[in-house]
């Protein structure tokens, strides 16, 4: 590493990606970043370690630990996987001075989350996000468990959007499922539809799914900007997903030749597809 950056000066090096680090290595460099660089006039703005697997790296709580083991005055943009909720709560605590605290995040114009099978988003994503009233872009994936209702156009319009006025980019994809009850109204995708016209600004999709368990709805943005869809029916729109590389198709209905022929025709860069039904395909 001392051999690239101390071999001449980058006066123009706005960004630098490493690529191919052990644990070891990366650990080494990133507690002390003075080992990258010693000039006073250089700051981080924007961090970002992503490893090739999660379970490559020891894991990092941030229960209890004080705001001063992790903090930053100049960080205004981190890219970070945690394994629970709370801990993207507690890096918003105040640690990152330019994000400010929950209270108020002035200084937060970017923000991205992915929650996997996340079951109390009206009680922690929605009051988190209205935190946020000065964001001007906005990216979530979502899947949501436990939920009496699918989340269409008319919650995420009431419950967030509404309260961020200068927003111009939300990018989002939004699973929701919910178990079979007596009130259960099955919701077509024409219904779905209509409420996302709230959505401004921006084209939307949806697809809607009932099996014998209750109902499954995806709510997307278009394009389609996020690598993996799951949970997915015998139809879906015809939307070219350029950037699916995972599919997860489940159906108690056989899937036929047509339908995996339209998989290779509107999902190009398809790397693993999983299959989950009980009759072979037809």
């Amino acid at each position: 590493m001392e051999r690239i950056i101390f071999v001449a000066d980058y006066p123009y090096l706005t960004k630098l990606k490493l690529f191919g680090f052990n644990q070891d290595i990366a650990s080494a460099y990133f507690k002390d970043l003075s080992l990258v660089y010693n000039e006073d006039n250089i700051k981080t703005s924007w961090e970002s370690i992503v490893g090739s697997s999660m379970s490559h790296y020891p894991v990092l709580a941030l229960h209890d630990v004080p705001p001063t083991t992790f903090s930053s005055s100049i960080l205004t943009k981190l890219c970070i996987t945690t394994n629970v909720f709370d801990d993207c709560l507690r890096l918003l605590n105040g640690r990152l001075k330019q994000l400010t605290t929950l209270n108020d995040l002035p200084n937060l114009k970017c923000f991205s989350l992915t929650c996997d099978f996340i079951d109390a988003c009206d009680a922690q994503i929605v009051p988190l996000l209205r935190h946020m009233s000065y964001l001007e872009e906005l990216t979530v994936y979502l899947s949501i468990e436990n939920r009496d209702t699918f989340v269409d156009g008319t919650h995420l319009h009431n419950e967030i959007l509404i309260h961020m006025p200068q927003l111009h980019l939300f990018v989002f994809y939004i699973r929701t499922d919910i178990g079979t009850t007596d009130s259960m109204r099955k919701l077509s995708n024409n219904d779905i539809q209509q409420t996302l016209k709230k959505i401004k600004h921006q084209k939307v999709g949806c697809m809607t799914y009932y099996p014998t368990f209750g109902g499954i709805c995806h709510v997307f943005s278009i394009p389609f900007l996020f690598d993996r869809l799951e949970m997915i029916g015998n139809t879906f729109p015809n939307i070219i997903f350029n950037n699916v590389t995972f599919l997860m198709v489940f159906d108690s209905i056989a899937f036929k030749c047509e339908f995996f022929i339209r998989v290779a025709r509107f999902f190009p860069l398809l790397k693993e597809l999983q299959i989950s039904n009980c009759r072979s395909p037809l």
